[in-house]
């Protein structure tokens, strides 16, 4: 039993992490008795056959005696597709050693459970960095929300726009990379319409001569969205969130475009972010990333609404640009530790909130 099998599989699940909710990415390698890795998968998306299923289809010889490592527990329930265990099962596996048991209350101990009673021996070895990787999807099992990160790039005296508002590019290439890495691993994003009207990005993945479109989940009360705005063309989905009060007339031009527009309570500092992050939780989103501007962000932190912060810090001063807050933020206040990194001439800062 090598722990190193579970790094396999887990490179494996990170492949597809981004694309499988509501389900979780998972990866699979099966070991023969001599060591070698004779087959391996990984799940696609929701719907499409798990990673166990995967492994044994991509094995030539039999899976007798053999072991399957796989990053999470073996499902044991008919959902899209068939239990695992049963093919586990069917294929004559001696040996399941899983990293990380299903929060799922349909599977939890239970997938592991069913095979030990088949005579097949089941080890769960836990490590940090599959713990770490269904971290999210822990959160959404227990809360039905959205496990949230939330970026915000800045100048060394606090800015984040010019004077009026307008775009400044702060940061260099190796962080603007870092950005559409975590867009790619995300389920969703989550935008304002501030900044929309303020930047109009993009807010797909550009990585590596490869372009993919998102969903995207925004907030905007008054239904403000250009019908020109490049997310109507660059996201896979759109999603806004508005007042009830918002023109119907509007609603009904970018209904037209095919964008989805979803009216919520409104609270006085806006609209309702636990009916927000209801919503797209119910739709199965487990990692969402968030770009939108210091208002937001401190409405995010004081509300208790974000797990990951990110900040960018960028060597400059803009002196007489857009401050990233109305109010000032002590993030030492917040009662947890930041760890700083280099990514070329800037630094990031992350605080994980536990």
């Amino acid at each position: 039993m090598d722990p190193n099998y579970l790094l396999n599989a887990l490179a494996l699940a990170q492949q597809r992490r981004g694309f499988c909710a509501p389900n979780p990415a998972v990866g699979a390698v099966i070991v023969d008795t001599h060591g070698k890795i004779v087959g391996s998968g990984h799940h696609y998306g929701a719907g499409f056959p798990h990673a166990e299923i995967e492994a044994l289809k991509s094995l030539q010889d039999s899976a007798a005696a053999s072991t399957l490592y796989v990053t999470l527990e073996p499902c044991c329930h008919f959902g899209r597709t068939p239990p695992c265990t049963d093919a586990i099962l069917k294929a004559g596996i001696k040996h399941v050693v899983y990293g990380y048991q299903d929060p799922n209350p349909l599977v939890a101990g239970k997938g592991a459970a069913q095979l030990r009673e088949q005579g097949v021996r089941c080890d769960l070895v836990s490590l940090p960095e599959i713990a770490q990787f269904y971290q999210s999807y822990q959160h959404w099992q227990r809360y039905r929300t959205p496990f949230m990160t939330a970026k915000l790039a800045m100048s060394l005296d606090g800015k984040i726009a010019g004077p009026a508002g307008e775009r400044v590019q702060l940061t260099g290439p190796e962080l603007q990379r870092l950005t559409h890495e975590r867009r790619l691993a995300s389920d969703a994003i989550l935008t304002t319409a501030k900044t929309i009207l303020q930047d109009d990005p993009q807010l797909n993945v550009r990585l590596d001569g490869q372009v993919i479109a998102k969903p995207i989940y925004l907030i905007d009360r008054q239904l403000r969205l250009p019908l020109t705005a490049q997310i109507v063309n660059t996201a896979q989905s759109v999603t806004i969130f508005h007042a009830h009060s918002a023109s119907q007339s509007t609603k009904h031009e970018l209904l037209k475009l095919g964008l989805r527009c979803i009216a919520l309570d409104e609270t006085p500092n806006g609209l309702d972010l636990d009916q927000v992050l209801a919503h797209i939780g119910q739709e199965g989103m487990h990692d969402v990333w968030v770009e939108a501007g210091g208002t937001f962000f401190s409405s995010l932190l004081h509300e208790n609404r974000v797990q990951r912060l990110l900040i960018y810090l960028a060597p400059r001063w803009l002196v007489h640009g857009q401050s990233a807050f109305t109010t000032p933020l002590s993030f030492e206040k917040l009662g947890f530790p930041i760890t700083w990194r280099q990514f070329g001439n800037d630094v990031l800062g992350e605080m994980l909130f536990r």
